[in-house]
């Protein structure tokens, strides 16, 4: 034992009771640091007993403290629409500020206290029911009486609340320890022992007669904790190498994306479901009039939607350039193959680009707001449906590390014939990575592309679940030490 394990040891066999980790260090002197690494070492030593309590408390934020007198945003927009209004009339008639009308119009998407109708081309905030019911409501409510929580159910309620900032989740942690029969030994043996022998004992010889106590020689080095790159950076810079080793070039594009491309070159109709509010996070005053395209894929692009190209009918309806030249968030890196078709490739090209995008989902263990997506595009006069089913699978078993792996048929606007990926992951079951597909004559056409391309969007934040081990796709942005040193 060391000088500062001694006197806690002291502290503790007169004492005979069990002390917190501040009564142990006001009592024997020692620093907290000092303290908890003594307390560890005589543990193992079986000298004392360690009991470490865990009380967790929850704290509303200011936010929610304002939501909890006045309502969710969320809620107080639902209340308000007791018929279909404009999203301008609904917000006004809740009395919602700017940031909360943001709020409300994702939350109330989400809950399922809203829903949208089209009619007149306008799009129409529509009630649901005629009782306005919110968990997270009557929850945060609770909480400012002091409810404790109790049951699966409003543990998922606090989860969203915390999520939403509305409450703050803290831990108080305590450490009590007490000297066992072997400890109190101890203590005993080492009493009246002296702990230095000192120069000015060996000149006067009063060392003669002192009972020293041990010196332990078998010292134990520290282990050496060398930096390294996060474990999720190390993996996509991975993927990259296979990718460029496979032949393929990266490609890049911007995160805040124009419609034009994110949606319009991707032949998919203004009036798709995917364009919705809830589905995609537009950039507020996002017009951007005098960048959309050259003069010639544009009219091509309104051309394939509005009366068809190679073949194809169009959507038949009235293509609006104004709507191609909003600002998104990209919600797939597809709109960066669309760029680079648009410009003209070679024959054949291999491309691929491994970027963040940005959709409004419901947070879970395989679901987040943003992700990284590998999109790639092979363009080849000869190539086939066939070896885009070949290429997948060699990617999500041979790159990723999956073990099975399925197909589905689907549908997707700009893609024909169309399929999913899914893989399982250990532990959770099947999961949906991505999907694929031949790019339609009609999208490719309007870009100015005579030959065939196979292409696919895979979320390969759920592919490197499988390849790091790990059942929840919020981990890969983990800061735990513990968990990345063990990756």
């Amino acid at each position: 034992m060391n000088d500062s394990e001694l006197a806690v040891l002291k502290v503790l066999s007169a004492s005979k009771a069990k002390l917190s980790a501040p009564e142990l260090c006001e009592k024997s002197g020692v620093s907290y640091s000092a303290l908890m690494s003594g307390l560890e070492s005589l543990s193992q030593k079986n000298f004392v007993t360690i009991e470490r309590q865990v009380k967790k408390r929850l704290e509303l934020t200011a936010e929610g403290t304002t939501y909890a007198s006045a309502g969710l945003p969320e809620v107080r927009l639902a209340k308000a629409v007791r018929k279909p209004l404009e999203m301008s009339a609904a917000i006004a008639a809740a009395g919602l500020s700017e940031q909360e009308s943001r709020i409300a119009l994702q939350w109330a998407m989400r809950n399922k206290l809203l829903v949208t109708e089209k009619k007149d081309n306008k799009t129409l905030l529509a009630p649901v029911a005629k009782e306005i019911e919110s968990g997270e409501q009557e929850l945060l409510q609770a909480l400012v009486r002091g409810k404790r929580i109790a049951g699966a159910a409003e543990e998922k309620l606090l989860a969203t609340l915390v999520q939403r900032g509305l409450v703050k989740e803290s831990e108080e942690k305590s450490v009590f320890a007490k000297i066992t029969a072997k400890g109190a030994k101890a203590a005993a043996e080492e009493a009246g022992k002296v702990s230095q022998l000192t120069p000015q004992m060996l000149k006067t010889g009063e060392w003669k007669g002192k009972r020293f106590r041990e010196y332990d020689l078998a010292t134990v080095a520290a282990p050496m904790l060398i930096a390294r790159k996060h474990v999720y950076k190390e993996f996509l810079n991975r993927i990259k190498l296979n990718l460029v080793g496979l032949g393929f070039k990266e490609m890049h594009g911007p995160l805040v994306e124009l419609e034009f491309w994110n949606m319009d070159a991707l032949f998919m109709p203004q009036d798709h479901p995917a364009r919705e509010v809830h589905d995609i996070f537009s950039v507020k005053r996002g017009y951007a009039p005098a960048e959309v395209t050259d003069a010639k894929t544009l009219a091509k692009v309104q051309e394939a939607h509005e009366r068809g190209l190679d073949g194809s009918m169009g959507w038949r309806y009235s293509w609006n350039p104004a709507t191609a030249a909003q600002l998104v968030l990209r919600s797939h890196t597809t709109a960066v193959s669309a760029r680079h078709l648009a410009k003209g490739l070679p024959s054949p090209s291999k491309l691929f680009c491994i970027g963040r995008v940005f959709r409004p989902d419901e947070i879970d263990w395989k679901h987040f707001i943003e992700f990284n997506q590998c999109d790639g595009i092979v363009l080849d006069e000869s190539i086939n449906f066939r070896e885009l089913l070949g290429y997948l699978k060699a990617f999500a078993q041979e790159v990723f590390g999956a073990q099975k792996v399925r197909f589905n048929p689907t549908y997707f606007p700009f893609t024909e014939p169309s399929v999913e990926l899914s893989v399982e992951i250990p532990g959770r079951g099947w999961a949906e990575v991505g999907g694929a597909g031949m790019f339609r004559p009609e999208m490719l056409r309007a870009l100015g592309v005579e030959q065939p391309v196979i292409a696919w969007g895979l979320g390969i934040d759920r592919l490197a679940m499988l390849s790091l081990g790990i059942t929840d796709i919020r981990e890969l942005n983990s800061h735990k030490l513990d968990f990345l040193r063990s990756r």
